[in-house]
């Protein structure tokens, strides 16, 4: 089995139509057909099921399919390294997460550093996560859900509190601290119950015997300290995020227990890592170590 072949049969299952698929590899229909016919010849195996002009992957194709996917990503790393060593101090970095306040920051810092690398952030989906998991498709995920795969390898960088945010006018701000049992009649600002962040605090409410009564419920985390600034409620907020809009709003301590989240790396143990991804790797560390250190 070639590369050649092997890509024009992952274009085609990709795309689950020869014309498309013929249109993207740049030769004709008949040829792309022909190909994927002495590839199943030379497998001695059917890989689509077919149905006039629609064609959908049969169990072999699928499994040829998630193999070949692994493989593409490889070369794509292997062509980026290339590239990457043709420009020193230049490349791109995709980072999965879902943590915007720290994303921002660090990559902040990061650019100081390397001005000429293109970032992209990729929303922590489920869809995206597979695809860093299974094939590598993205260079590093920040995330405080550890995951056990032997692909990747779960690096620990920082335990953060989670602190209750109150606006300065309210009377609960005035002990730096609070016991959310004794919590009477305030609202709370979060995220939508879909989101892991949301999920972690309505658990360890639960687990301390409190119901927090959610007034306001968003998809963008950015919003909710705006709100809570703006006098319409409390939210959690987890450390990395306490100085923002830090003159209007005040960061209590939870006192009812242990209040904490582990924020920690996913490296893919098999793909090619980029100069880029290895020092933004490095600066990570570097990032929350300052952190402790100025604590």
């Amino acid at each position: 089995m070639d590369l050649i072949k092997l890509r024009y049969f992952y274009i085609t299952a990709k795309l689950e139509n020869m014309s498309l698929a013929a249109k993207e590899l740049s030769i004709s229909q008949p040829a792309l057909s022909k190909a994927i016919t002495n590839l199943e010849a030379e497998l001695d195996m059917d890989l689509f099921f077919r149905n006039g002009k629609r064609i959908s992957l049969n169990e072999n194709g699928r499994f040829l399919f998630k193999r070949a996917e692994r493989i593409f990503s490889e070369v794509e790393h292997l062509e980026r390294g290339l590239e990457e060593r043709r420009g020193e101090g230049s490349g791109q970095l995709s980072v999965v997460t879902t943590l915007p306040y720290t994303f921002t920051s660090i990559v902040d810092l990061f650019l100081d550093q390397y001005p000429q690398v293109r970032c992209q952030q990729v929303p922590l989906s489920k869809e995206n996560l597979q695809q860093f998991v299974e094939n590598g498709k993205y260079d590093v995920c920040i995330t405080t859900e550890k995951i056990d795969h032997p692909n990747v390898e779960w690096v620990p960088l920082w335990e953060e509190e989670i602190y209750l945010t109150v606006p300065r006018s309210y009377k609960e701000e005035k002990t730096g601290t609070i016991d959310l049992l004794e919590i009477e009649n305030l609202r709370f600002i979060g995220l939508t119950n879909q989101y892991s962040f949301r999920q972690f605090t309505d658990q360890f409410c639960q687990s301390v015997g409190f119901s927090p009564i959610y007034q306001v419920e968003v998809e963008e985390a950015t919003t909710i300290l705006q709100l809570v600034k703006n006098g319409r409620g409390a939210a959690f907020t987890p450390e990395t995020s306490v100085n923002i809009y830090d003159d209007k709003i005040k960061h209590l301590k939870i006192r009812n227990k242990k209040f904490q989240r582990t924020i920690g790396l996913l490296k893919h143990r098999y793909l090619y890592p980029t100069k880029i991804s290895e020092a933004f790797v490095a600066h990570c560390h570097r990032y929350f170590k300052d952190i402790k250190r100025d604590k």
